[in-house]
């Protein structure tokens, strides 16, 4: 069953353009999510009324924006679960204006985890039975590359501390702010396409540290520990608004 929210861009969700930054289109995709999945039973509060310690996790997130809304403009997401297999799930979205065309479109994979232990779960069966077959896939079959971090010296870099406020239900860093962190270095703060990776949690008072690199028409990213350890890499490439 597809699911739909309607969202209305506020001007503390825009940059200085006026447009929505790519980090609000992700915190929508998100609740879209959320919504569809209680409505279809199987979100964390559905899990925790049946004795179930689990929640989802972000693993995978391509998102492809032909245009950005802008200031008091009505958004409309569509979403629908995809099938997956034993561990992972999937998830696409539309994003649409308020006359039904399309905005943009993302697919997204997804885990579950043992909140108390931080392992993943087998994804229940009933996840996939919900996909329905007739809902196309909007990026298409395989819309997950494999890239990694090119070598040599950062074009740009920076620092962060992940705050209390940077905290979600799962008791980690939210996705989005990841999303946000890794845009700091670079020129463009809100590129059309991006693809990231979410590898490792982090918690209240982690210092983290984000890279950049530019190769090709892409810029790359990496937000990591400071031990090397990676919390996402991802590519993003420049609007085409």
């Amino acid at each position: 069953m597809r699911g739909k929210s309607v969202f209305r861009v506020r001007t503390y969700e825009c940059g200085a353009d006026g447009f929505a930054t790519l980090p609000t289109i992700c915190n929508y995709l998100q609740e879209a999510a959320s919504v569809n999945a209680e409505d279809l039973g199987f979100s964390k509060s559905d899990f925790a009324s049946a004795g179930q310690n689990i929640s989802w996790v972000l693993t995978r997130l391509v998102v492809k924006m032909d245009r950005f809304p802008k200031w008091e403009d009505e958004v409309v997401v569509e979403t629908f679960p995809r099938g997956g297999r034993k561990i992972v799930a999937w998830r696409d979205f539309e994003v649409k204006d308020a006359s039904g065309a399309r905005l943009g479109a993302a697919s997204s994979e997804w885990m579950l985890i043992d909140l108390a232990t931080r392992k993943i779960v087998p994804v229940p069966e009933s996840v996939f039975a919900a996909a329905d077959p007739s809902d196309a896939p909007v990026l298409g079959e395989s819309p997950f590359s494999k890239f990694r971090f090119p070598d040599g010296a950062p074009s740009g870099s920076c620092a962060f501390r992940a705050q209390k406020s940077h905290i979600d239900l799962n008791g980690h860093v939210n996705n989005v702010h990841y999303v946000e962190w890794m845009l700091e270095p670079v020129e463009d703060a809100c590129p059309g396409e991006a693809e990231i990776v979410f590898r490792s949690e982090t918690l209240a008072g982690d210092e983290v540290r984000v890279e950049c690199a530019s190769e090709g028409d892409r810029v790359f990213h990496r937000v990591f520990a400071p031990d090397g350890r990676d919390h996402i890499v991802a590519w993003t490439r420049p609007s085409r608004q």
